[in-house]
């Protein structure tokens, strides 16, 4: 019998005790006991039922208080009501779990979770207000953002309607004409924010989406590097379930697999990444070490990628003999994770400190246990990147194959890729896209510090932007490549000395119009008047 303490208001307490007095999940009965039952017996769980207040600094008092009061029993805390954005610092409150506005069965599942030591963050907040205000040059760039966005909705929902071939060639040809005029405003506004002293933009137009509730929806079973990883890893595995349809602009290589073979693929590297994040447990290894092994079993990780796309028992013809496709796969030339930079150390070193041996996790400056939601959030982050990155860079080398194999197309890529002329347009596309993504964008978020992460949710693939020094990434750019931080930084040079000399130049102007020309006309109106004065004084005599 496990012992419950309730606290809150009295009709919201018997409301919570008739619902776990119906049992939970996994068959563990419990009793609701008051404060002088526990006095006597400590209890197995705290329960706090309260109402959403934006006074968070004395909701974490308050919560303090009851853990440290009730420790070690975990602390349960339900919130009813609605949450600001960024009004409730997850990592900061000193409690084992968190519910927003909960029903029977999640209150059910929760507890089991709680009382063998594991963690419920289950909150939604809603979307945190614009970063920058919507008015002036900002205001334009948000305005252009939010038609992008609208007309690309419509796009997007015509294109569902399954069209036919003309019609749906215009319409694929206005959905990249949107995401480069998305991309180019973008570019516009990165380019004269700083310059111009602009502020951010609104999250809706930095990923494209509508502003929605955040939802954490995080349960964490078992603290240790294997509890992180099954959270963070199921996780992903639902999303990856619901096959989210934008892959196709945001990952073109990625998106030109068909549904299911972009969905085994994606499952077959998670999955080997777990294998092989137990390999390194159970080897011990740290730092360098940790890392010159993960470099080899990430070699491992794709060749397995590559066979499970390909299938066990799939044989199709190639030149008129019946082949193995997983062979086939695993017989092109796989180029290293440097070559193809898949696993920069500032992003993998941390993930994988974290998941092997459940090590802090550096946020914002802050050293957060692996256990609480922002650092989940983060780690997530960091292995939805990673997955993203490897999966997209596997199904650029089955592009190059089904150029040379048309047999395969049919079985591994999208329907309308099968012609010939459908697949060049797209791989050269893609390789006109990576160059410009390595000689001009790459250099631009090396000199500002700026790393962009892909996280896979469950509409589709979003990007994260991190503040992270690259001093060292900066001395390694080519010759070419550092001509864009050069003209970056002329442009940072010259800025300041261009506002003044504009500043100035506009005075010069206002003090010639206003003082000179402005006064010569006035003597000039005022000599024309008193002419006419007098030529009319003159003609009534």
């Amino acid at each position: 019998m496990q012992r419950v303490l309730v606290y809150g208001p009295p009709s919201r307490k018997k409301q919570l005790a008739a619902v776990l007095s119906q049992g939970v999940a996994e068959g563990v009965p419990v009793q609701c006991v008051d404060e002088t039952g526990a006095t006597r017996q400590r209890p197995d769980l705290v329960i706090w039922v309260t109402q959403a207040s934006s006074d968070t600094g004395a909701l974490a008092r308050e919560a303090l208080a009851l853990d440290q009061r009730w420790h070690p029993a975990p602390l349960l805390l339900v919130l009813h009501g609605p949450i600001q954005p960024g009004g409730l610092p997850l990592g900061e409150l000193p409690i084992a779990g968190i519910v927003q506005n909960p029903d029977a069965p999640t209150l059910r599942q929760a507890l089991p979770v709680l009382m063998g030591g594991g963690r419920v963050f289950d909150v939604h907040t809603p979307p945190a207000a614009p970063a920058g205000e919507h008015r002036g040059l900002n205001g334009v760039f948000f305005q252009g953002l939010t038609q992008i966005q609208a007309q690309t909705k419509l796009v997007t929902a015509q294109l569902k309607q399954h069209p036919k071939t003309l019609p749906r060639w215009v319409l694929e040809g206005q959905q990249r004409e949107l995401a480069m005029a998305r991309a180019l405003v973008l570019t516009l506004h990165a380019a004269t924010a700083r310059t111009l002293g602009l502020k951010g933009l609104a999250p809706t137009g930095l990923d494209g989406g509508e502003l929605v509730p955040v939802s954490t929806g995080l349960t964490l079973r078992s603290r240790t590097a294997r509890g992180l990883w099954d959270t963070i890893s199921q996780r992903l595995l639902e999303r990856i379930a619901r096959n989210p349809q934008p892959l196709e602009q945001q990952l073109l290589a990625l998106g030109a697999l068909a549904p299911a073979p972009r969905a085994a693929l994606l499952r077959q590297l998670l999955g080997q990444m777990g294998l092989a994040l137990q390999q390194v447990r159970r080897e011990g290894l740290r730092g360098e070490a940790l890392l010159e092994s993960w470099r080899d079993l990430q070699e491992e990780i794709m060749l397995h990628g590559l066979q499970g796309l390909g299938g066990a028992y799939l044989r199709i013809p190639r030149n008129g003999v019946l082949v193995s496709v997983s062979e086939q796969l695993l017989a092109m030339e796989l180029p290293g994770p440097e070559a193809l930079d898949l696993a920069p150390r500032a992003t993998v070193e941390p993930m994988l400190a974290a998941l092997v041996r459940a090590e802090p996790v550096l946020l914002d400056g802050h050293l957060l246990a692996p256990d609480t939601p922002a650092a989940l959030l983060r780690l997530e982050l960091l292995l939805s990147d990673w997955l993203l990155r490897t999966g997209s860079a596997l199904a650029g080398l089955v592009l190059e194959e089904t150029s040379q194999w048309p047999e395969l197309r049919r079985f591994l890529l999208r329907p309308d890729l099968l012609p010939t002329r459908q697949l060049e347009r797209l791989r050269n596309h893609i390789n006109s896209r990576e160059r410009y993504e390595q000689l001009i964008l790459e250099p631009l978020r090396i000199y500002e510090s700026r790393r962009e992460l892909l996280l896979l949710q469950a509409d589709g693939v979003v990007t994260r932007m991190l503040v992270d020094p690259r001093d060292q990434e900066l001395r390694q750019l080519e010759p070419v490549q550092r001509l864009v931080t050069l003209a970056l930084e002329l442009r940072d040079a010259l800025g300041p000395q261009l506002r003044v000399f504009s500043q100035r130049l506009g005075d010069l102007l206002v003090t010639v119009l206003t003082q000179i020309i402005g006064r010569g006309i006035g003597l000039i109106a005022r000599g024309v008047l008193l002419g006419l004065g007098r030529t009319l004084q003159g003609s009534g005599r």
